[in-house]
Parts: C-alpha cells; sequence; structure tokens
C-alpha cells in the first residue's frame, strides 16, 4: 500500500482517516517511467485517473474533498538521452487553486461506500483558464497531487452550513502520483502505457493528439 509522504491532519479524529488509490498497480508501472502528464490550452484529463478509496471518516459527519496540483520542487525539467534531469529553476507565475469535489459535502458513509475520482477535472497550460474545474500548470516542472478533506462542522456550532473550518483538514499527498506537466509525451514507454491502458488513447501516437473522433 502506498504511503503518504505528507499527512497533516489538525484534529484527533483525522488521525483516523486513511486513503489509498484505487488503481495503484496502474500507477505504479506509470511512476517506474516517471509519468507525464500532457496539458493542452482547452485543457485535458489525466491518465491515470485520481481515484481514492477512502476509510476511517464518521460515517453521519459531513465532509469536503478537493483536489489541487503542488510543485513537488523549485525546478524546471528536460529529458535528456532518455531520461528526466533538471534543467534550472522554476518558473514563476504558478499559483495552487482547489477544486472542489462536484459531490459537494456528503456524509462520510458516502465517501467511502465506493472509489471517489475527479475525472472532471482538466490540467492546462493557459494562464487565462477560468474554468474552475481546470488546473493551470507550468510545462516541464514536476507536480503532485493534494487531497484535502474538510470536516464540516456540525450545524450546533453556529457556523453556516457549507463552510469549512480550514483548522480541521488533513491533505494528502501520494509520491506515487507525481507527474511532469508537458505538451507532447517525452518518453516512448509513457507512451505505450498510456495507448496500451487508456480506452481513450488507442488512437494516440503523441501527447498532442486529441481523442479519436467519432
Amino acid at each position: 500500500m502506498e504511503t503518504p509522504e505528507e499527512i497533516k491532519p489538525n484534529t484527533s479524529q483525522a488521525t483516523k482517516i486513511r486513503v489509498r488509490l484505487a488503481t495503484e498497480d496502474l500507477w505504479q508501472k506509470f511512476s517506474a517511467q516517471n509519468t507525464e502528464m500532457v496539458v493542452t490550452k482547452n485543457g485535458r484529463k489525466m491518465f491515470p485517473k485520481l481515484e481514492y478509496l477512502i476509510d476511517g471518516m464518521e460515517e453521519e459527519t459531513f465532509y469536503l474533498l478537493t483536489i489541487k496540483m503542488a510543485l513537488v520542487d523549485n525546478f524546471r525539467y528536460k529529458f535528456q538521452s532518455g531520461e528526466w534531469i533538471r534543467s534550472g529553476r522554476a518558473d514563476t507565475g504558478f499559483e495552487e487553486k482547489e477544486v472542489l469535489h462536484s459531490d459537494g459535502p456528503m456524509v462520510g458513509a458516502y465517501w467511502m461506500r465506493a472509489p471517489i475520482n475527479f475525472e472532471n477535472v482538466k490540467i492546462t497550460n493557459n494562464p487565462a483558464d477560468r474554468n474552475p474545474k481546470h488546473l493551470y500548470l507550468l510545462s516541464m516542472h514536476k507536480f503532485v497531487p493534494v487531497l484535502t478533506i474538510y470536516k464540516m462542522p456540525p450545524k450546533e456550532d453556529g457556523i453556516k452550513f457549507g463552510q469549512v473550518d480550514q483548522r480541521d483538514q488533513l491533505a494528502i499527498r501520494l509520491p506515487i502520483t507525481e507527474f511532469i506537466a508537458v505538451t507532447a509525451y517525452q518518453n516512448q514507454t509513457i507512451t505505450n502505457l498510456k495507448i496500451k491502458h487508456n480506452p481513450f488513447a488507442k488512437g494516440f501516437r503523441d501527447g498532442t493528439a486529441g481523442p479519436p473522433k467519432r
């Protein structure tokens, strides 16, 4: 089981929550080759998908889930002689942005009953993109998805339902999901893995191709 690199619980209850990937074996295959994710002007879905299995929540307590992308380090990368190497300091202009899970606040029993995915989230290299479901990334930089679980305050606490307490949260980064954002796949092995495992990428032969036309 993948061990989270960073778990920041701020309550004793948060430490009971456990998160793992629903498709960990698939992520392992990509991670072993340094995962690449294509970013486009109009936004591209990620593959492998971000699907999480969660347990340890309080069944009748409401939680809110978000996803964001964080820079792993302060470097740019380039693919050279068959491997990724650092090529200088990271570009400026990147700001983290959280995307709420489309199901909104739900009780723990709901979140724990099936894999949780963020397949409606797309990644883009367009800094002017204001789509709330799109995350702007810097090409040739390394990122890691951050799943944040916010515990909702009880109604009787006098806090408006739907608000979250920033102190009552759990942020999780799984190193196995780290990836380098690219505008076209650099490693042919990654391209082959995408074609093999992603049914929507069978027609792809490089990172610039769009989904097959019907």
